[in-house]
């Protein structure tokens, strides 16, 4: 079944976020108070809604309580996202996305208790939307149209093997590159411990993967999504 996603607010970023979703399989419905942007992008995207996302009764009657993530995105409107926001907790939106213009916003954003906030760079809306279609994946590098650099959650069959076991390449079509590995270390005097990231290096055969690994893999977007178990 296709992932459900709301994107409020179509503008450059919003738009960007609502195709790259919908080129990844996802449906979308894209919601905006301007009809003219609705209109630019009504071709690419499953649905369009024209409301005003802060007019309580208009958007908690689209029930996006259902929807696997809402993405809102009001460029410097800080007070339309941020009213926005509180309508979709409302609603009962279990993952909600807001893009921020200033790191100002993106603090507010954190003490808001929203731990996904966008500060968009070249590629952030591409970024975005395979995080939100790819189950397990924390971040992604397109290095080609066709080819993709990511960093997945060791998935749960391949936790306690040897990656000498895995047939990555033959299995999945991706390669792995290296793991990203967190580490508890214990402080002076051994007072308590702290935690540490650390990357593993060139893999060698012997390597276990361990629970909480990250794995660095490359290949073609449509195959990492196999291996997180987020697509055929």
């Amino acid at each position: 079944m296709a992932k459900k996603f709301a994107v409020l607010g179509v503008g450059n970023f919003g738009s960007h976020v609502a195709t790259a979703l919908v080129q990844r399989g996802a449906e979308v419905l894209a919601i905006d108070r301007s009809p003219e942007r609705l209109e630019d992008v009504k071709d690419e995207v499953t649905h369009t809604v024209a409301l005003d996302t802060t007019d309580e009764r208009a958007l908690l009657s689209q029930d996006l309580g259902g929807f696997d993530a809402a993405v809102v995105s009001f460029g410097e409107d800080f007070e339309t996202a941020l009213l926005t926001l509180g309508l979709l907790r409302q609603a009962g939106v279990g993952r909600i996305i807001v893009r921020a213009t200033t790191r100002r916003h993106a603090q507010i954003l954190n003490r808001l208790g929203v731990e996904d906030v966008v500060l968009p760079v070249p590629e952030a809306a591409e970024r975005l939307a395979a995080r939100l279609v790819v189950e397990g994946l924390v971040d992604s590098l397109p290095l080609s149209d066709d080819f993709t650099m990511a960093e997945v959650d060791a998935p749960d069959p391949l936790v306690g093997r040897k990656t000498g076991e895995l047939d990555l390449e033959g299995a999945y079509a991706v390669k792995l590159v290296t793991i990203r590995r967190v580490e508890e270390v214990r402080r002076l005097l051994g007072f308590g411990a702290r935690t540490r990231q650390r990357i593993l290096g060139l893999v060698g055969a012997d390597t276990v993967i361990e629970r909480g690994d990250r794995l660095v893999v490359f290949g073609e977007p449509r195959a990492i999504a196999r291996l997180t178990g987020g697509g055929a």
